[in-house]
């Protein structure tokens, strides 16, 4: 039996070191690489925002209104005078931060209720499986709409609203590792020799489901940033805080005579939603063997 929980340890402490040592240009799946390079040069774009702009964020009248991109302001201005490459930099912040913010509590929700529906069974995984898919078939982003406009469009509600609708898709996915896992030997091993429930679920069980739940996770970040993407272009955003879906609102009442203004932004956004869909996809083959065969 001890054998066989240490063969399982060492599994988890070779994890990070299988995940990201191995994930270099000569190894690994090419989607994962390219993904990794996108997402690390936009994080690297968002945490030195203050450093590689000139204005403040939001700020009017930097420029004549509706100026064309030029050596001063890159991407241009806006109809206000705003220097729209310092606006489209702390875009990408705000995006990444929402789509951080709002996985993190749909993570801790999924988690616990993936964990008590796989691991318990019975009454309890029932009726927790019952709600789990009540709030999977609304529309995530119907109900992130409703609740920021019930509680008000400022950023933190922003944020929990779009974790709220979020968590159903990892709760799932959680539960169906644990129903695997539970099965195993080692598990039964662990109980043989009397762990206790939490340390059998946070030291055994949940470690070995990580590997299959973390590209979900960063797809939920991209549909996160593309639903706070989608509440600003309609208005729905807090004003006081940079936004691309924001600037793509103010943008398209001047699509035929300011371009710039709406081609920055949704590029920029594309790049962000590409970089993490490669990054996703290319993981779910790199950490599934039978996916790496075809």
């Amino acid at each position: 039996m001890n054998k066989i929980i240490g063969k399982n340890s060492l599994l988890k402490s070779n994890f990070l070191q299988l995940l990201f040592k191995k994930i270099t240009p000569a190894k690994a799946n090419s989607r994962v690489f390219t993904g990794l390079v996108v997402v690390l040069a936009i994080t690297m774009m968002a945490i030195t925002a203050p450093l590689i702009t000139w204005y403040p964020p939001l700020k009017t009248l930097v420029g004549e209104p509706f100026t064309t991109p030029n050596n001063y302001y890159l991407f241009g201005t806006d109809d206000l005078g705003r220097d729209i490459y310092t606006n489209v930099v702390y875009g990408i912040r705000t995006s990444l931060i929402v789509g951080l913010s709002s996985v993190l509590i749909a993570v801790i929700i999924g988690t616990l209720i993936g964990v008590l529906a796989g691991y318990y069974r019975g009454l309890l995984e029932d009726f927790l499986m019952r709600i789990t898919d009540m709030t999977l078939i609304l529309p995530q982003f119907l109900l992130a709409l409703i609740i920021v406009a019930i509680f008000g469009q400022n950023f933190q509600n922003i944020i929990i609203a779009i974790g709220i609708v979020s968590w159903p898709g990892i709760a799932r996915m959680i539960r169906a590792e644990f129903l695997s896992i539970r099965e195993r030997p080692f598990i039964e091993a662990a109980k043989a020799i009397g762990l206790s429930d939490i340390k059998i679920i946070f030291s055994e069980i949940l470690p070995n489901a990580m590997p299959s739940v973390i590209p979900y996770v960063i797809l939920q970040i991209n549909a996160a940033i593309l639903i706070e993407a989608g509440l600003g272009f309609l208005g729905i955003a807090d004003p006081n805080v940079p936004s691309l879906g924001l600037m793509l609102n103010t943008a398209q009442q001047y699509l035929m005579n300011a371009w710039w203004m709406a081609v920055f932004p949704g590029l920029m956004l594309s790049i962000i939603v590409i970089g993490l869909n490669l990054l996703g996809d290319g993981l779910v083959e790199y950490l599934n063997p039978r996916l790496r065969k075809r």
